[in-house]
């Protein structure tokens, strides 16, 4: 049988470094991982994942994911 360990304390909140919120921006636009073309804003986008290696999902755009599934991809869930 394995041996239980107790979880170390958390830091209280007097004790806490400082820290400044971090700020977030959106990504404007991304590529097709098939044919290169520029994803906008308002671009439709797929999720599909290639039939050689299960673990590698690709963003494509919306003509390329009736080709890619077409070609043994699948849609990403």
């Amino acid at each position: 049988m394995g041996q239980v360990h107790p979880l170390p304390q958390a830091p209280s909140a007097d004790e806490a470094p400082a820290q400044k919120a971090a700020t977030v921006r959106s990504i404007d636009s991304a590529h097709c991982g098939l044919c290169g073309a520029k994803l906008s804003a308002r671009a439709l986008r797929h999720h599909v994942v290639s039939p050689q290696s299960c673990d590698a999902t690709l963003t494509v755009c919306h003509t390329c994911h009736k080709a890619a599934l077409g070609e043994g991809y699948r849609p990403a869930e």
